[in-house]
């Protein structure tokens, strides 16, 4: 009987180190998971700024020919 007993013990127990290993590796895998799409959101974020500043200055370098034309009149309107 109580070899029966030792026996059903040795084969819980591994059962449950079993349960934990399964239990630690499924949410090993959501978390690497929820990491990758953080990390891809921040990416695309990332993208989404340089974009905008990237227009920013198209438009500033606009705005400063503008300006150099403005700059370039006013002065010959001066000078006349």
């Amino acid at each position: 009987m109580e070899l029966l007993f030792s026996f059903i013990s040795i084969i819980l127990t591994l059962l449950g180190v079993l349960v934990a290993y399964f239990t630690f590796r499924k949410n090993s895998i959501k978390d690497q998971r929820k990491s990758l799409m953080n990390e891809g959101n921040m990416l695309s974020d990332i993208v989404y700024i340089k974009a905008s500043v990237d227009r920013m200055e198209e438009n500033l370098k606009l705005v400063e020919e503008r300006y150099q034309v403005i700059s370039e009149r006013l002065a010959k309107l001066e000078a006349t």
